[in-house]
């Protein structure tokens, strides 16, 4: 559509109101989704992507025989974050603080429950080195030793992103 000066007008789709037959769709509907493969044919797929039951994957992609097997092993870090005691900790850090950054003041948003003495820190001088010396330490657990920040008072601190870790190794 145009204007008395022949200028486009903005928003204004240049097609609208231009009827197309059912054949004219169709070929532009297989011109964008590719070629239309006939009703008989279906898509091959390779065996790694092949699914059976409902959407589960075949055996050899699990266990010893996946690409990233690391023997078992879950990094002691990831099992202390995915575990009910560190997500009531950090529960309770957030409810304490009513869900407002200590640093800036401002309320919800993306908010993070930080140790204001390092995770890894608390690691180290304990000892910790099993799942089960991570529930008995009272120290990790404990909410005054958490406050809860945003995200861009998090990345200043002192031990955000692992700027604390040079501290344990000189010990």
């Amino acid at each position: 559509m145009r204007n008395e000066k022949g200028q486009f007008i903005k928003g204004f789709p240049y097609n609208k109101g231009i009827k197309r037959s059912a054949d004219y769709k169709k070929k532009r509907s297989e011109a964008y989704t590719g070629r239309k493969l006939p009703k008989n044919v279906k898509k091959k797929m390779s065996d790694t992507h092949k699914r059976i039951g409902s959407g589960k994957r075949l055996r050899h992609e699990r266990g010893e025989m996946a690409a990233n097997w690391r023997g078992g092993l879950t990094p002691l870090k990831s099992l202390i974050r995915k575990c009910f005691q560190y997500r009531q900790w950090r529960s309770d850090v957030f409810t304490r603080d009513d869900f407002t950054c200590q640093i800036c003041g401002i309320r919800g948003g993306r908010i993070i429950a930080d140790h204001i003495k390092a995770f890894s820190l608390i690691l180290a001088e304990n000892n910790i080195k099993t799942f089960e010396d991570v529930l008995n330490c009272e120290e990790l657990w404990n909410i005054n030793n958490g406050r809860t920040l945003c995200q861009n008072c998090h990345e200043e601190t002192e031990n955000y992103g692992g700027r604390n870790n040079k501290k344990i190794c000189d010990r």
